[in-house]
């Protein structure tokens, strides 16, 4: 999992050997749906299967839509007993951010999870080849010692993703050798075991709550804006409140 560009299918068709021709190369998302890919594991023998997911900021579906398409297919797998070794959620190294909607897609993927399955969960950064490998290594730094850290905590593994079938293949045996201990999702558990819908599940919840508060903050920055425009404020502080208006936006529609 991971948001629109991260290199989740690029991960896929390297370490499977599938040539995919759904591999993006722009900003526009090339996975529409959930995608399993199944492949024998040339040192252990056994069948693997990597499952490619779309983003949370997808740019033709809602991240509503999203986590229903990714909860069809965990609950599909689930009533078939078929639990996951390992839950892998990729980051650009490039983004010098993650306020926003990088946040956002953490604390969703998170209630999705569940804290009891964290120690399934891998953060892995990819991009390694498109920054200085000193900013990287700060950037790196920064996510272990904020964002991810109490993730961390609960077990959760970090690794880097470098541009080659090795570094690749190394992540693959890693989660396979650690994989004596499946667990379900909570997401799975939520849905199958306790009967709920969807929107009544942790990862649901957080999301619409999360959409409320950006519609709370819009609705104050619209007030602002009109107070700041009859009371004649200067051109660039109205410019910079519209500016945050039109960010905001974007994020709902994210």
């Amino acid at each position: 999992m991971g948001p629109t560009g991260s290199g989740k299918s690029t991960f896929i068709r390297r370490a499977s050997g599938h040539d995919d021709q759904g591999i993006g190369h722009e900003l526009r998302s090339c996975t529409k749906d959930v995608l399993a890919i199944r492949f024998p594991d040339q040192q252990s023998g056994q069948d693997v299967v990597l499952v490619d997911t779309p983003g949370f900021d997808h740019t033709s579906k809602s991240d509503l839509d999203v986590l229903n398409m990714i909860s069809d297919w965990l609950n599909s797998s689930y009533k078939q007993k078929k639990l996951l070794s390992g839950i892998l959620y990729l980051h650009r190294i490039t983004d010098n951010r993650m306020a926003g909607t990088p946040l956002k897609n953490l604390r969703v993927f998170r209630k999705l999870c569940g804290e009891d399955a964290l120690d399934k969960v891998y953060l892995i950064t990819t991009m390694w080849d498109e920054v200085e490998q000193s900013t990287g290594e700060r950037r790196l730094e920064e996510l272990k010692e904020d964002y991810w850290k109490s993730m961390i905590i609960q077990g959760t593994q970090v690794a880097c993703c470098r541009n080659d079938d090795d570094s690749m293949n190394n992540l693959v045996q890693q989660i396979l050798s650690q994989e004596a201990t499946r667990k379900a999702l909570r997401l799975q558990q939520e849905i199958a075991d306790q009967q709920k819908e969807l929107i009544e599940t942790q990862a649901g919840q957080e999301l619409c709550s999360q959409i409320e508060k950006l519609i709370e903050r819009q609705m104050d920055l619209l007030n602002r804006i009109d107070r700041e425009r009859k009371a004649d404020s200067e051109a660039s502080v109205l410019a910079e409140l519209r500016a945050e208006y039109n960010d905001l936006r974007e994020q709902i529609d994210d």
